[in-house]
């Protein structure tokens, strides 16, 4: 029994069947309570990290009820909430705080050149959302 019981916890050390990345890190921080909910992704969009500003979909001047992007430029209107924890790319959904409180070092916008620090104006507009940074 004793020779089995090694045999199995090596084979359970030392065997590997896959590796997987767990990101554990939200925008929500804890202060405050959040309020988070799904929003539809647009169907092609890079990779969003947590803390991503986003803003209320639009078809043309008219908002879709359930659909959110991320913030590209250094706008601040149509602001809904941030993202909670990471997206993949093309993801078709994405979890969002539209309530809660959130660390401002995390805030970004997503120009085409790559994510950028949030700006003041935008946190002003975050804070006037509910977003308490």
């Amino acid at each position: 029994m004793k020779g089995f019981l090694s045999l199995l916890l090596t084979s359970i050390v030392n065997g590997v069947t896959t590796q997987a990345e767990i990101n554990m890190r939200t925008a929500a921080d804890g202060r405050h309570q959040p309020f988070i909910t799904t929003f539809t992704l647009p169907d092609e969009h890079p990779a969003w990290p947590e803390g991503t500003i986003m803003v209320q979909a639009m078809d043309n001047t008219t908002p879709i009820p359930g659909e959110a992007t991320a913030l590209t430029s250094s706008a601040t209107s149509n602001i809904i909430g941030v993202l909670q924890s990471r997206v993949a790319e093309n993801e078709t959904s994405g979890n969002v705080m539209i309530h809660g409180s959130c660390p401002a070092e995390i805030l970004k916008y997503v120009p085409s050149t790559g994510p950028a620090d949030a700006t003041a104006a935008q946190i002003a507009a975050l804070r006037v959302a509910g977003i308490y940074v």
